[in-house]
């Protein structure tokens, strides 16, 4: 996701049958990363936000990440215990209200263990 784009409510009511599809979209963006892409999940659950009304600025974002799925089709996560720590390890993020149009912070964690993250 473009780090620089400013997602904000739709001011416009969008038609039915975009909010739909946007919402399709969605639906299967949250299933890879539940499944298999844990590394899209915050741009997901950051797009799921606007599923009610969105706008083609939320749109055009979700298509950008089907693009960034299509470009890093061969890329995995890989569990290894070689050259890797034996112990978990855990990481934390947390951003004061940086969504400015909810005012809503952000935080963020993972776990890893055996060079891979984990739930």
């Amino acid at each position: 996701m473009d780090l620089k784009a400013k997602l904000v409510l739709n001011e416009n009511k969008a038609k039915a049958d975009e909010i739909h599809y946007y919402q399709m979209l969605i639906g299967s963006l949250l299933f890879l990363a539940l499944a298999s892409r844990p590394n899209i999940t915050f741009v997901v659950i950051r797009l799921a936000r606007f599923a009610s009304n969105p706008s083609q600025d939320h749109l055009q974002a979700i298509k950008r990440v089907f693009g960034y799925l299509k470009g890093t089709i061969t890329l995995g996560i890989t569990y290894s215990l070689a050259n890797q720590s034996p112990y978990l390890q855990g990481y934390y993020n947390a951003n004061y209200a940086s969504d400015v149009s909810i005012t809503k912070s952000t935080t963020g964690y993972i776990f890893i263990l055996a060079g891979g993250p984990i739930i």
